[in-house]
């Protein structure tokens, strides 16, 4: 059975693909050799899917059968601007959000994975005075999801996904103004392309959807882009760009003020860098600093995240 091609992805595997017909060699550039392939394992096996909120997971790249990644962050934001419902942005006394979350995914087989991600802590706190919004601090809402890996076309990879949402925050803290959850049940499915290039080198995926809010919440466009490149055997940089977009601006019969961005007609685009490092034969360190623009009913500042990932 002869050698075709290689099956790449920009995550954990560089393996051969075989088919029964022979097919002409591609003179490509961007055609891997077996050498090539073998170079790439070993910068590219701690690659796993980057958290980009408001989703768990991101990338259209199946783990494989019998793989998992686990990874557990710290996400802080500061902020000295609110962003009303309509966009107005507004000073406001310092306000700090901190978050804590374990993220795992498993590969089902070779092409479906199930991930889910634990928001074990999250904190807000605005710096009034007098000290009447003191710190509110309880578990988040919980999300689980599927992915299939539908179609593989050259260096092409293409996936879907659906993520439900679990109400186990609590929208009611501080009156609504520093809740821990967004008290509705909502789900999103999203349509993901992947692309390779630059022999296992570089990457970029895209990935778009809708997200329906329940309670009364305004249904959402979503939107993730991330691309990458590997500079070194233990070191990827990477630069993302994500947002959430209502598809209607009109007030909705949830409540509409919150300092979190879980309230209804939240809006923001936000971009920034991603670098990760591989620290040994399966641990990974990940750090992450973004800054929103198009920010409507939430807090705006930057964000800084890092994690720690084990993948086998």
């Amino acid at each position: 059975m002869p050698l075709t091609r290689s099956c790449r992805t920009p995550n954990h595997r560089r393996r051969a693909c075989h088919r029964d017909d022979p097919v002409t060699p591609d003179p490509s550039p961007d055609r891997m050799g077996r050498a090539a392939i073998r170079r790439a394992i070993a910068v590219l096996t701690f690659l796993a899917p980057v958290v980009l909120a408001p989703s768990a997971q991101a990338g259209p790249w199946a783990l494989g059968k019998g793989r998992f990644y686990t990874k557990l962050s710290f996400q802080h934001l500061r902020s000295t601007e609110l962003a009303q419902p309509d966009g107005t942005l507004f000073d406001i006394p310092t306000f700090r959000r901190t978050e804590a979350s374990v993220y795992g995914q498993v590969g089902l087989s070779d092409r479906i994975d199930l991930y889910t991600n634990v928001p074990l802590l999250r904190s807000a706190d605005l710096d009034d005075q007098p000290d009447e919004l003191g710190p509110e601090t309880g578990f988040g809402d919980l999300q689980i999801g599927l992915q299939a890996q539908f179609a593989r076309r050259g260096r092409w990879v293409f996936a879907v996904r659906g993520t439900l949402q679990f109400p186990t925050g609590d929208e009611t803290r501080a009156d609504g103004l520093l809740p821990t959850g967004s008290g509705a049940w909502e789900a999103e499915g999203l349509f993901g392309a992947g692309l390779s290039f630059a022999r296992g080198k570089g990457y970029g995926y895209l990935e778009v959807g809708h997200q329906h809010r329940g309670s009364g919440l305004r249904d959402t466009f979503l939107y993730n882009l991330q691309v990458g490149w590997n500079v070194g055997p233990r070191v990827t940089l990477a630069w993302n760009l994500r947002g959430v977009e209502p598809w209607n601006q009109t007030p909705g019969a949830g409540a509409a003020g919150s300092f979190v961005g879980v309230g209804d007609r939240t809006t923001y685009g936000i971009t920034g860098p991603t670098a990760i490092l591989k620290l040994a034969k399966h641990w990974g360190l990940q750090l992450d600093y973004d800054r929103q623009f198009h920010a409507k009913n939430l807090a705006k500042g930057p964000t800084f995240r890092g994690g720690i990932s084990f993948a086998r």
